[in-house]
């Protein structure tokens, strides 16, 4: 699923007069750019091309049925969860409000957007993920809606700071969270036990010795898996005190000592604990088989697991010299700008719907997504799961890989994941670095 922030709106904004020329750039840029983030799980939408607001009956009390679309990503069996609740939004809801929800491929999403928009054809809101919003807000894809908290009477401070802040672009409003999540330490707690290890590992040196603890190549058993095409590999950079790039500056920070060291640390233990090839589709298999006593994915994974009735346990990024850290992701609504006024008033009330912890409960229990809810932590139901409870906690230990950035799709594609490519492959890390830090100043200086 295509996970990105849904444009949220200024109920007072005009369109610009430079509005056309923007449009075009933009829609060159998004086609250019819709690549699906791994980390995603997805968004969905409505068949409903054109923001709708029906009124069907006049009354002293002002009172209006009103139909809004909803255009997102989520193309996966959370597509089906995020039906059931808007279904029951809809007939259970007291102001008349339906939302009808078209759900497409983030591909077809993202080439779509730009256009509706232009010519007032758009959907109410979107639901897509949180790597778009300063994209779209930058190019008035979508309108400020910094007056969201005080006319839901929705309390900010109830939310994870760190969640809430993704959805703001230099400090506005464009987006109400929807769901967050990182990527996480899977163990198979059956293989833990047969090797007598009591708890999962905290730090990158028992994370790598209980691989290779586990790791039993004749029988087909391996420690951990350390796809060559895994998204992520900067966790390790950065838990040792590294990092790629600032990408407020554009500094890069990739050709360093600590991170040679890191990376030629992750491809000696790739050779002793995990299969060679390896891609992220195999990791999942093989874990789900009961071949890999650890896998690092995001929570997408738990409703698979949970169905196959496995044996396992969740816990966080372990930590390196510098402390733990993981890649962060969700989604969030926003509304494109030029939604009129009662629509956005309808989408506003959806989206406080959305923060109950009656529907954030539903959606972690049933998705198994982190609760960033406050009051929902104290719900026993949650507080006595073991896996949500640890995938919440976790949630503490978010960091933004490039969230937004203009050239974080490329960065991955081009520069992270060839490189990491050719270092399990067993190439010389340095060159590879060097390598790697060529491709990524030509990018940055395109």
């Amino acid at each position: 699923m295509d996970y990105k922030e849904i444009e949220g709106g200024n109920l007072l904004k005009k369109v610009f007069s430079k509005e056309k020329r923007m449009k075009k750039r933009l829609l060159s840029i998004l086609l250019a750019g819709a690549t699906v983030m791994s980390l995603l799980a997805g968004c969905g939408s409505s068949n409903t091309d054109e923001n709708t607001t029906t009124e069907t009956d006049e009354d002293t009390t002002g009172s209006e049925d009103t139909t809004i679309s909803l255009w997102t990503v989520f193309t996966g069996s959370d597509g089906d969860v995020l039906r059931e609740i808007i279904d029951n939004y809809n007939e259970t809801n007291e102001d008349g409000i339906t939302v009808e929800i078209d759900i497409m491929d983030n591909d077809t999403l993202q080439s779509r957007l730009p256009s509706a928009v232009t010519t007032g054809t758009g959907p109410s809101f979107v639901l897509v993920g949180i790597e778009y919003i300063q994209e779209y807000a930058e190019n008035q894809m979508i309108e400020p809606i910094d007056d969201f908290w005080e006319m839901t009477g929705t309390n900010e401070d109830n939310y994870y700071e760190n969640v809430v802040t993704k959805s703001y672009v230099d400090g506005v409003l464009y987006g109400v969270p929807m769901q967050y999540n990182l990527q996480y330490l899977y163990y198979n707690r059956d293989m833990f036990e047969a090797a007598g290890i009591d708890s999962a590992p905290a730090t990158f040196d028992e994370l790598a010795e209980t691989a290779r603890t586990l790791t039993d190549a004749d029988a087909g058993q391996y420690g951990l898996a350390m796809p060559n095409d895994f998204g992520y590999y900067v966790q390790y950079l950065w838990g040792n005190g590294g990092d790629v790039i600032n990408t407020d500056t554009g500094e890069i920070l990739l050709d360093s000592q600590e991170n040679i060291d890191t990376l030629t640390w992750i491809q000696d233990l790739a050779a002793d604990v995990s299969p060679s090839g390896l891609t992220s589709a195999d990791a999942d298999t093989m874990f789900q088989a009961g071949q890999l006593g650890m896998l690092i994915s995001g929570p997408w994974n738990i409703n698979v697991l949970n169905d196959l009735g496995m044996n396992y346990g969740i816990a966080a990024m372990p930590a390196g010299s510098d402390g733990a850290y993981s890649a962060e992701g969700g989604c969030s609504y926003m509304i494109p700008t030029g939604t009129d006024e009662a629509t956005k008033e309808a989408v506003y009330k959806f989206m406080a719907y959305w923060l109950t912890d009656d529907v954030l409960k539903e959606w972690s229990m049933r998705n198994g997504f982190p609760v960033w809810s406050y009051s929902l932590l104290e719900d026993s139901d949650i507080a006595d799961n073991d896996i949500l409870s640890s995938v919440s906690a976790a949630s503490e230990i978010g960091r933004d890989w490039h969230l937004g950035y203009e050239y974080g799709s490329q960065i991955d594609s081009e520069v992270m994941i060839p490189m990491m490519e050719n270092i399990l492959l067993g190439n010389d890390v340095a060159s590879e670095v060097e390598d790697a830090t060529e491709r990524l100043t030509n990018i940055i200086n395109q």
